[in-house]
């Protein structure tokens, strides 16, 4: 019950912890701009950073980065005909995350709630799907690398298991090899006696011997 009631304020905990959040905020990217404020629970910035490379790489413009992420000429079918800009930044959360500004030069105009709802509310809902997929990813990143460990346990386990059940064959092999010598000194403690039997016999038949050619004149 205790396990059980620790594993469920466990999941509890994570589930506060782990939303991502998207927010409409002023970014400080290259000069102060209105934009989006991404809170992403897991991963790093490089992770965060690989996930958003492919992301924006996708909206079809020219990807370059100088101090900042710059995407020129992106297209959007749902974002409307016209091309737009993108400025971003990554920076790490010390307790865990990421967190990502993004704005959105529409050509003369960055995007806002208040003056393009419309293409605001599909950009808020991409990037949520962004940043969700991102968090999912590293933790499959950590996932597999705590999987490595877990799988180099139970090798290490086996590894054991094996050496132990090596050590006892060789105890039981002992065991038999014990009883065998046993064994084979008990019949060698008889033999040995019959023998000191036998010793004697033939010693008394070499006095009688002696004895004969002694006695010859």
């Amino acid at each position: 019950m205790k396990k059980l009631f620790t594993l469920a304020a466990l999941t509890f905990t994570l589930g506060l912890n782990a939303q991502v959040r998207v927010e409409e905020k002023s970014v400080n990217i290259d000069g102060s701009k209105n934009g989006f404020y991404i809170s992403i629970p897991y991963g790093d910035d490089k992770q965060i950073e690989k996930a958003l490379k492919e992301e924006l790489q996708s909206w079809k413009g020219k990807y370059s980065t100088k101090g900042f992420i710059f995407v020129d000429d992106c297209s959007i079918k749902d974002m409307g005909d016209n091309t737009f800009d993108v400025y971003a930044i990554i920076e790490d959360i010390p307790d865990g995350g990421a967190t990502v500004s993004i704005a959105i030069d529409l050509g003369g105009a960055y995007m806002s709630s208040g003056q393009h709802s419309a293409q605001f509310n599909y950009m808020k809902d991409r990037l949520m799907k962004f940043g969700v997929k991102a968090a999912k990813s590293a933790v499959d990143d950590e996932i597999k690398a705590e999987e490595e460990i877990l799988k180099q346990k139970q090798k290490e386990l086996t590894d054991l298991e094996s050496d132990q059940a090596k050590k006892e064959k060789e105890i039981e092999d002992y065991k038999a090899k014990i009883a065998e010598n046993e064994k084979a000194i008990e019949e060698s403690k008889k033999n040995q006696e019959a023998k000191k039997t036998e010793i004697k016999e033939q010693e008394t038949k070499v006095q009688a011997v002696v004895a004969k050619k002694e006695a010859i004149k």
